[in-house]
């Protein structure tokens, strides 16, 4: 009787993990997709605002003849390129994290 009690034990604190385990799994799941995408989707807009203000005081700081605006120009245009290419590689880590385990 204490063998067939251990069991049940056993087997109803597994079921309950495996429930709390479904329900971490849909928690994450819902605070990804409702949190993180916007934040990535902002943050590479953000990212392309900053690139094209780059673009915009590179052609000024040309007509212009201004060499320190010109390298200012020029630098955030970098910037702005390698703040994109930070942001698709997270998105994209994530995207195949999310889908190693769906």
């Amino acid at each position: 009787m204490s063998v067939l009690f251990l069991f049940l034990s056993c087997y109803n604190f597994l079921l309950y993990i495996i429930n709390f385990m479904q329900a971490l799994d849909n928690l994450f799941s819902s605070l990804f997709s409702n949190f993180i995408n916007p934040v990535i989707y902002v943050f590479s807009a953000g990212c392309f605002v900053y690139f094209l203000y780059g673009v915009l005081m590179f052609i000024l700081a040309k007509v212009n003849s201004k060499e320190e605006d010109i390298k200012r120009g020029k630098q955030h245009m970098i910037w702005g390129l390698v703040g994109v290419i930070i942001i698709f590689s997270a998105g994209s880590i994530y995207k195949f994290i999310v889908g190693l385990f769906n």
